[in-house]
């Protein structure tokens, strides 16, 4: 008897994780390849430099992972995280460290608060809304900087994104900080609960009472702090800010999420998943370059890894569809 219960927690643990696993499986297989054809690929130094340059992706995918459970999504994040970064590189100029980074805080939240503002409003679809914003955003770097850097940033600045906690820059200190938050707020807590049943089915949300509205703007504007933050940190951590920071950054931070299990239809995803995907895509992208190979192939794959990610999700959502009718009907028989 122990032994065929067991048998069915075994097939639900390996339902809710087999993504995950198979996730973990591939990042390993990734870095033996790597080991055995790069060996200086697999030196601490090294493996911080690849952490680094996910670090910027992995915390934009937070963000846009809460938006695509809760059924929204946000393509403007790589203008955003441009202007961002760019407003912190002048406001560090004439006012204190954290005044800037506070200030682009401030700023990707007000604007994310008005992408979702205009997203209920309006009823459009955020893809439309979102992709406006991408253009606007981008016109306004460059109407701010002239098409140049934003260079000659305070020293002290600069140090904040040079920090380090035990070996970690701290973009990968706050990736894994943030990481971790995110996770709890959507397994553990009734916030969490309610996004994954709003992009399940917000119609039912609404009339259980649950505050849609609220949650949906607050999602908007928790995303674009995020952003502001990774583009504070990228400011100081390269001590200026280019008009071409982010570019394709929604691209990155959608595969990602997509990757990791998240539904682009809504309600369903975890945390750990995406962070193994952002692994694993960085992992490939920094092999590719370490190995010598043109790094365009680095394009190729994304692309493929997310049409790959879009017909995976598609299927499993099929496949749970005929799952549930078949189970309908043996309850009605």
């Amino acid at each position: 008897m122990a032994g065929n219960a067991i048998v069915p927690l075994w097939r639900r643990w390996l339902k809710d994780n087999g993504r995950n696993l198979g996730l973990a499986l591939a990042l390993g297989l990734a870095l033996l390849v790597l080991a055995v054809l790069s060996p200086k690929y697999m030196t601490f130094d090294n493996l911080v430099v690849v952490a680094l340059q996910m670090a910027f992706i992995g915390i934009a995918a937070l963000g846009t992972t809460h938006l695509v459970i809760g059924g929204n999504i946000d393509l403007s994040i790589g203008s955003l995280f441009a202007l961002t970064a760019v407003c912190a590189a002048m406001l560090a100029k004439v006012s204190p460290p954290f005044v800037a980074i506070l200030g682009a805080i401030l700023l990707g939240s007000a604007i994310g608060l008005l992408n979702g503002a205009l997203i209920w409003r309006v009823k459009l679809s955020p893809i439309i809304i979102t992709l406006g914003s991408l253009a606007i955003l981008r016109g306004v770097v460059l109407l701010l900087t002239g098409g140049y850097s934003v260079r000659g940033v305070p020293s002290l600045f600069g140090e904040i994104g040079q920090w380090r906690l035990v070996g970690l820059p701290l973009p990968v200190c706050t990736l894994l900080g943030l990481a971790a938050f995110a996770h709890f707020i959507l397994t553990h807590t009734t916030l969490g609960r309610h996004l994954f049943a709003i992009g399940g089915n917000r119609e039912a949300c609404e009339a259980a009472g649950i505050p849609v509205r609220r949650l949906v703007l607050g999602s908007f504007l928790i995303n674009g702090g995020i952003i502001g933050l990774s583009g504070a940190l990228a400011a100081s951590r390269f001590g200026s800010a280019s008009p071409s920071f982010g570019i394709a950054l929604e691209l990155d931070a959608i595969t990602a999420v997509l990757l990791g299990g998240v539904a682009f239809t809504g309600g369903e995803g975890n945390v750990l998943g995406v962070m193994l995907a952002v692994a694993l895509l960085g992992v490939i992208n920094s092999g590719i370059v370490s190995l010598g190979i043109d790094p365009n192939y680095a394009e190729v794959v994304k692309g493929a890894t997310l049409i790959a990610a879009v017909t995976l999700n598609q299927l499993s959502h099929e496949a749970r569809e005929q799952h549930r009718k078949r189970s309908a009907m043996r309850e009605l028989l």
